[in-house]
């Protein structure tokens, strides 16, 4: 797990998250969701929406400019949804 897939994860689902629900998302630590959370804040690659602290919450809206997700991108392309075994798969 790192930071690339929780910001592809983030940006997939559209929705903001804190560090406890990030780190769940992935079956990881809240230190480790908050470790994502910072460098997706700080990171020129990413495009953000934050909430004010306390409980501070992040949305992706961008990776590079890009504003939806490589698996919605490849989906597209298919014209069909990626079949499961493919994508579990992957490295």
């Amino acid at each position: 797990m790192n930071t690339q897939k929780a910001a592809e994860k983030m940006l997939e689902t559209g929705e903001f998250y804190t560090a406890l629900e990030i780190g769940r998302e992935f079956g990881e630590s809240a230190k480790r969701g908050s470790g994502w959370l910072y460098n997706i804040r700080m990171g020129s690659r990413y495009e953000t929406v934050e909430t004010e602290l306390p409980n501070r919450r992040v949305k992706v809206v961008a990776i590079d400019g890009r504003r939806v997700s490589i698996d919605q991108l490849q989906n597209k392309a298919l014209l069909f949804r990626r079949p499961r075994l493919l994508i579990e798969n992957r490295v």
